[in-house]
């Protein structure tokens, strides 16, 4: 069977499965169980049927359901008739970029959900992904498009877009606090790319830590390559995002898990430790644009950006006599720039001095041009303080680039 048509079978079968599972089936509820509590120590048998196939594919992406009582208990509301937002917060794989708002895996996995758990229309649907969004963007972007919503159920899938490096570890591990600590249920998504780039090693240890529900779509993947069931081309036409079929696949994974979970006995109520993995310095981080902050003095610039998720930032007008647009912020811990990025054309650095408390605290060039922009936002930590200080921030073009283009999107900021 060459490999285009195993992974039409694998998504056939998959569909099907799904339609049966979570009914209170004896070997599904052993297999979830045992899944749950640890790996099986005996020689691997190796599948022979597609069915079997099918579910070695989900026991590897089923790395942890972690404590049950907290899905159980969205489950739960949604059955009675309640209302549950599920959302997702992600880069361009949850955004739908391949498939569409209607095939990516988020629409399908909330439709599998609202079929199954709901009443009508009592569950509701936020996608918050955001084409080239690391965790670090994600932090300060959870206010505005997931918190807003006040859902109860929350997909992190940055697993592609973030590096390894401790801000995307912090900032990871931000969110997953800032939700737990609103009493939303995290569930954790692993993705890849053709390259085999993952962030889900560091991911994982979080998720273990706060004993949450992981889905690895990477391991998964893994397997199934190693095995010659199918090949990359088969799941995407790109290097990073599954095509039609493969997010048909991913929500196939996913929609097992909530077929599953239901059988898994929690380990009582939630408490959310109190110790961290890493440095989580960003909880409750939030952001202001241009509906939120009044600069002090607009200077060279004007009001409006032309990022679609970034509307309401400052762009700067070259015609003018590069006057520095002058913010201040009272009572702050962290400051972090947005802008935007682009890979060529007519933008150039960004001058930005801040002074906290009245002393110059730093004073930078950042180049807007990067090989790995396309128009994208980019992040920037401007300004630490371990306590609440009064900044005050002054951007301008630096100098021999006045007449180049440049935009400001938001502001991100700890109290």
């Amino acid at each position: 069977m060459n490999t285009k048509k195993m992974l039409a079978v694998l998504v056939s079968v998959a569909m099907c499965g799904a339609a049966f599972a979570g009914c209170g089936n004896n070997a599904d509820s052993s297999k979830a169980e045992s899944k749950a509590e640890s790996s099986s120590s005996q020689v691997e048998k190796m599948p022979e049927t597609d069915e079997e196939w099918t579910q070695a594919m989900y026991d590897k992406a089923m790395v942890s359901y972690g404590n049950t009582s907290m899905m159980q208990n969205v489950i739960k509301k949604a059955q009675s008739g309640e209302k549950v937002t599920v959302a997702y917060l992600g880069g361009s794989i949850t955004e739908g970029i391949s498939a569409g708002a209607d095939g990516c895996y988020a629409k399908l996995t909330y439709d599998y959900f609202a079929q199954k758990f709901g009443t009508g229309d009592n569950v509701q649907y936020v996608n918050a992904g955001l084409s080239g969004t690391p965790s670090k963007l994600g932090i300060l972007r959870l206010d505005r498009d997931v918190l807003a919503y006040e859902p109860d159920i929350c997909f992190i899938e940055f697993a592609v877009n973030d590096g390894t490096e401790t801000d995307y570890q912090n900032a990871y591990e931000s969110i997953v606090r800032t939700l737990l600590q609103k009493n939303i249920t995290p569930v954790l998504l692993f993705s890849v790319t053709e390259n085999d780039h993952s962030a889900q090693d560091y991911m994982k240890q979080i998720g273990e830590f706060y004993h949450l529900p992981m889905i690895s779509y990477c391991d998964a993947l893994r397997y199934l390559f190693a095995n010659n069931r199918m090949t990359w081309k088969d799941f995407s036409d790109d290097q990073s995002h599954p095509n039609t079929e493969g997010h048909k696949l991913v929500a196939s994974m996913v929609d097992y898990y909530f077929d599953t979970v239901m059988d898994v006995a929690p380990e009582g109520d939630y408490v959310m430790p109190t110790d961290t993995v890493f440095s989580p310095r960003e909880v409750d981080a939030h952001m202001y644009e241009g509906d939120s902050l009044t600069p002090t003095s607009l200077g060279s610039w004007k009001e409006g950006s032309t990022i679609a998720s970034f509307t309401n930032g400052w762009t700067y007008d070259n015609t003018g006599d590069n006057s520095p647009i002058v913010f201040d912020f009272k009572d702050k811990k962290f400051l972090y720039m947005i802008y935007k990025e682009v890979k060529q054309g007519e933008f150039g650095k960004l001058h930005v001095k801040v002074t906290a408390d009245g002393e110059v605290y730093d004073e930078s060039d950042y180049d807007t041009i990067s090989p790995s922009g396309w128009g994208n936002a980019q992040i920037q930590n401007i300004a630490m303080m371990p306590e609440a200080t009064n900044y005050t921030v002054e951007i301008s073009m630096a100098a021999g680039d006045e007449d180049k283009h440049g935009e400001v999107l938001a502001f991100g900021y700890t109290e």
